[in-house]
Parts: C-alpha cells; structure tokens; sequence
C-alpha cells in the first residue's frame, strides 16, 4: 500500500513538474532536514523529549518550506505567462516588423534558441511574429494546474524527510540516530547528482558525490549562520 502511494505521488509529481523541478524539491527538502537536526542537535542533550523536538522539528520546517515553495511555483507560473503576455503586446504594438522581431529575439536569446544557426532562428522568430499577430495578450491568472504543481512541491518536499526519520524511530542512542539520519540524507542527495546527470550529460558518480558535497556546504553555512 505503502509503495503504492509513492507510486501514486512520483506519477502525480510527474505530471506537473518537470524533472529538474522534481530532483530539486527533493534536493530541498533533504538540505532543510540536514540543518534542523544538525542545528538542534547542538543545543539538545540525549532524551526522549529532544528526540521528539528533533522529530517535530524537522516535520514542521519541511511542511513550512513545502508551503513556501508551493506557493513560490505559483507566482513563478503566473510570472512566467505574465512575461509572454508581455512579449505579445509588444510584437502587436511595435511600429515596425524588424522591432517586433527584436523583441522575440532578445526574448528567446537565452533558450535553446540559440543553438541554431541563423536561417532556423529567422524561420522561429517568423513562426512567433505570425503568431502573435493572430492572437491577443491575456491577463495572467493562476490556473488548476498551478495549484497542482504547487501541491506537488509540498509533496515531496514534505515526503523527502520522511526517511530520515526512520532511525529516530528505530535507535536508541539519539547521537546514533542523527548520524544514521545524516548517512541516509548522504546517500539521497548522491542518488539526486546520479539521476540529474542524466540531464547534464555529465559524469554520474562525480555528478552525485559534487550533489553531496553542495548540500553539506548548504548545511554547514547555514548551520555557521544560526540556522
């Protein structure tokens, strides 16, 4: 049942986010872990009342972050439909083609646009002029699917501390327990590197030990800073 609903999450997840957006919420919610139990588990001696701080805490940053992310993903979103609403009315509303066409080239300069060689951006930059011409800039609002990717950041934002809280459960010594906590937060962030490299074109194993090492220095700054 269990890996069902994880099958059901990472399917929904899917659907709304892309997966850089995926492997990066994770990212974050591993990293808010790592630093509220490395920041509490300075001031906190051994016990079960500091275990259940550590518990609580770490439940509650996450839940906390995901809520910010998610809503975070929705202003982005509408940002985002806002920016070419705005590239529209400037193409319908400049005094000549060769202004139009510069607004969609200084727009579309820093996407995968600028791979291509001249003749296929003049074919693109025609293509988005023609269109535009044909349509009118909307007013953006927030739509269903954005509160859906938003639902989806909280997820698994708030899923990703979920194992890391296993051996506050399961070990006694509470020492024991962060540090088998930090040992499983380690090997997630590797497996994160692994599976972006996939996207990178870069070394998978150097991919995920440099994941590993900017989440400790995440942590270690933030933990150098008061949390």
């Amino acid at each position: 049942m269990k890996e069902h609903r994880l099958h059901l999450l990472g399917r929904f997840a899917e659907k709304y986010l892309s997966p850089s957006e995926r492997l990066s919420e994770v990212m974050f919610g591993l990293i808010m872990v790592l630093t509220v139990t490395s920041t509490l588990s300075i001031a906190l001696a051994d016990g079960e009342g500091s275990r259940a701080v550590l518990i609580v805490g770490a439940l509650g940053a996450n839940a906390a972050w995901g809520i910010v992310d998610g809503v975070m993903y929705v202003l982005t979103s509408v940002l985002e439909r806002g920016r070419h609403s705005r590239l529209v009315a400037s193409i319908r509303s400049a005094k000549d083609r060769d202004t139009a066409v510069r607004a969609i080239e200084e727009d579309l300069d820093a996407t995968m646009i600028s791979v291509l060689d001249d003749e296929r951006k003049k074919h693109i930059y025609e293509d988005v002029l023609m269109s535009a011409a044909a349509s009118s800039p909307e007013e953006p609002r927030v739509t269903r699917d954005d509160v859906y990717g938003a639902i989806a950041c909280f997820l698994l934002v708030f899923v990703s501390v979920l194992p890391l809280l296993v051996p506050f459960f399961l070990v006694n010594d509470l020492g024991l327990a962060i540090r088998a906590s930090n040992l499983i937060a380690i090997v997630m962030l590797f497996a994160i590197g692994y599976e972006t490299a996939k996207y990178t074109n870069k070394n998978r194993l150097k991919a995920g030990a440099t994941m590993v090492l900017i989440g400790a220095a995440i942590v270690f700054v933030t933990v150098l800073l008061g949390g």
